[in-house]
C-alpha cells in the first residue's frame, strides 16, 4: 500500500489577470522521484512554488501528509536561479558600501552564506559537522573561504544547494539546477542526487534537459498550457520519455542545417579594427586569482567562444569588457581601440555591445511590456525613459516576429517563464545590431524548441556580418556554428587561445 506525501487536489493559482493549473490534481508517494517537464511558460516554476507553499492557492488545497505539522515553506527546500540572482544583487550592493567605507576584507564568503543562519538552534561543533558534510558532498571545500562575488555561475549553483540541504529538509524541490554548470559539476550534482534519492529524501526536478536526470528518478508530470497534462511512473529511460522538438536530436542541438529567416536591419561589413585588447591582465578578489596575466585580443570579423570548467574566470572577462569589474581600471586593457576611463566613458562603450548576463536578467525585474523591454535596447537602459520613434518600434517588432514572439508584445515581462524572459533579453541585446555581442549561457533555462531559436538567430546575426560574437556555454553542442575562435580558461589561466579545435 502506497502512502501519500502530498496530495494536490484541483488547484488554481492566480498570477494578476492569468489563471493557472485550473483544475491540477497530482499525488506524490512516499518513494517516489518526480521529474516535471513542459515548454517554456507552461507553468512548471509556478507549480513547484505551490507545492513548495510559496504561492497562495485560490482554488482547491494541497495537503501535507508527512510533514507532523511544519508547514512547507519550512519542510520543503526550494532550489531555483531566482536566489542566486537575489544573493549577487544583494553582494554587489553590499560590495560597493564596503568600498566607499573602505572596508575591502569584509566580503560575505561561501561558508558564510551556507552556514548558521538566523534563528538556528544547533550546537556549533554539530553545524560545523554537518557544514563539512555538505560542503563534502559538493565538492565545496575550495570554495568556502572564497568571497561570494568571485564564484562563478556554476559554482553558485552548488552552493545554493548546498544551503539548502544544511536545513535538512524533508523534500528538496529543484528549479532547473544545472543552470551554469560545466559537464562534470552536472555529472557530480546528479550522482550527488542519486544518492539523495537512494537515501530516502523525496525530489521534484524542474528540468528542460533529459540528460540532466538522475537515474533514480521514478516518474514524469507533464505541464502544457498552464495545466498538468500528464503524470505517471517513468515505463522506459526517462531519456526516451522527455519529448523533444521537431527538428532537434535528443540532447536538444540543431540535427540538421540552421536556414535563417529575412529579417530587418542592413548588412553593415566589419572593419578590421580591434575591439577588445587585454594585456597580462590580472583580478583578484583578497587572497583568491581569478584571472591570472591573461592576454587576449579580439578582431572585428571574429566569432568567440569562450569556455572552460566552473570558475575558470569566464564571467569575470566578460564584467571586465562591460565595466561590472572595477578592476578594469586597474589592468591594460582597450575596448574598440581606445583604453578604459579617461579614454572612453562606459556609456560610449554600451553603445557598441549588446549583453545577455545572468546579472541583467538579476537586474530587469520591471514591470513593463515585452516591446518596451526590447525596446530598451536602443537606449543601453533597464527599463524605458525614453520614447522610441516609429523606426525603432518597427525593429523591436521585427525582432519578435523573428524569433516567433510577436504574441507576447504587449505581455508584462515580470509575468513571463524564465525562458521568456531570456528570450526578450536576447532580443533587446541585439535590437540596435551591436558591433559586439556577448551572450553569457544564452540558452540557461530555454526548452529545446526556444534554444534552437536561440541557435539560429545567432547564425543569422553573424551571418549579416555587422556584429561580432563572443558567446560563453558549458554545451558544446549549443555552441553556434558559426564561431571562428575560441578561448579556453582554466583556474584564470588560458589554456588554449585562437581558431576553433576539436577536443
Amino acid at each position: 500500500m502506497t502512502t501519500p506525501l502530498i496530495t494536490v487536489d484541483g488547484i488554481a493559482v492566480r498570477l494578476r489577470d492569468r489563471w493557472l493549473l485550473d483544475g491540477s490534481s497530482w499525488r506524490i508517494n512516499a518513494g517516489e522521484q518526480w521529474v516535471v517537464t513542459g515548454p517554456n511558460g507552461a507553468g512548471k516554476t509556478t507549480l513547484a512554488k505551490a507545492v513548495a507553499g510559496l504561492l497562495p492557492v485560490v482554488q482547491g488545497n494541497i495537503c501535507y501528509h508527512a510533514f507532523d505539522g511544519i508547514p512547507p515553506v519550512d519542510a520543503i527546500a526550494y532550489v531555483a536561479s531566482d536566489a542566486r540572482r537575489d544573493i549577487w544583487r544583494r553582494e554587489s550592493v553590499l560590495d560597493h558600501a564596503r568600498g566607499f567605507a573602505g572596508r575591502f576584507g569584509d566580503a560575505t564568503t561561501v561558508r558564510e552564506l551556507i552556514g548558521p543562519q538566523a534563528g538556528d538552534c544547533i550546537p556549533p561543533a554539530d553545524m560545523a559537522d554537518r557544514l563539512a558534510d555538505v560542503a563534502g558532498r559538493l565538492g565545496l571545500a575550495p570554495l568556502m573561504d572564497k568571497p561570494v562575488l568571485a564564484v562563478s555561475t556554476g559554482e553558485m549553483s552548488r552552493v545554493l544547494v548546498a544551503r539548502a540541504l544544511m536545513r535538512r529538509p524533508r523534500m528538496l524541490i529543484l528549479d532547473e539546477p544545472y543552470e551554469g554548470l560545466d559537464r562534470w559539476g552536472r555529472k557530480d550534482l546528479r550522482d550527488m542526487l542519486d544518492g539523495l534519492a537512494i537515501a530516502g529524501l523525496p525530489m521534484i526536478l524542474v528540468t528542460h534537459r533529459h540528460e540532466e536526470v538522475p537515474a533514480a528518478c521514478t516518474h514524469l508530470l507533464t505541464v502544457e498550457q498552464g495545466r498538468i497534462a500528464s503524470a505517471g511512473p517513468v515505463a522506459r529511460p526517462l531519456h526516451a520519455a522527455v519529448p523533444t522538438a521537431a527538428g532537434l536530436s535528443a540532447d536538444g542541438a540543431p540535427d540538421r542545417p540552421i536556414r535563417c529567416r529575412a529579417h530587418p536591419g542592413e548588412h553593415r561589413p566589419l572593419s578590421s579594427e580591434t575591439l577588445i585588447d587585454m594585456q597580462a591582465v590580472t583580478v583578484r578578489y583578497g587572497e583568491t586569482t581569478v584571472l591570472d596575466r591573461l592576454t587576449w585580443v579580439v578582431k572585428a570579423g571574429q566569432h568567440w567562444a569562450v569556455t572552460g570548467p566552473n570558475g575558470a574566470g569566464k564571467s569575470t572577462i566578460l564584467k571586465l569588457i562591460t565595466g561590472e569589474c572595477l578592476q578594469v581600471y586597474g589592468n591594460r586593457i582597450r575596448l574598440f581601440g581606445r583604453g578604459r576611463g579617461t579614454d572612453q566613458s562606459l556609456w560610449e562603450i554600451r553603445e557598441r555591445l549588446g549583453v545577455v548576463s545572468h546579472d541583467l536578467a538579476a537586474g530587469y525585474q520591471k514591470r513593463m511590456s515585452v516591446l518596451d523591454v526590447v525596446c530598451s535596447g536602443f537606449f543601453d537602459s533597464v527599463g524605458l525613459y525614453r520614447h522610441p520613434d516609429s523606426g525603432q518600434i518597427e525593429t523591436a517588432r521585427g525582432w519578435l516576429a523573428q524569433v516567433g514572439i510577436s504574441s507576447l508584445g504587449h505581455a508584462p515581462f515580470n509575468q513571463l517563464s524564465q525562458g521568456q524572459r531570456q528570450l526578450v533579453l536576447i532580443l533587446r541585446a541585439v535590437v540596435k545590431s551591436p558591433q559586439l555581442l556577448i551572450l553569457d549561457e544564452p540558452c540557461a533555462g530555454l526548452d529545446a524548441e526556444n534554444r534552437r531559436r536561440v541557435l539560429d538567430l545567432v547564425t543569422h546575426i553573424a551571418a549579416r556580418g555587422a556584429t561580432g560574437l563572443i558567446f560563453v556555454s558549458h554545451h558544446k553542442k549549443e555552441i553556434p556554428a558559426c564561431t571562428t575562435h575560441r578561448l579556453y580558461l582554466e583556474h584564470g589561466i588560458v589554456v588554449g587561445c585562437g581558431g576553433v579545435w576539436k577536443e
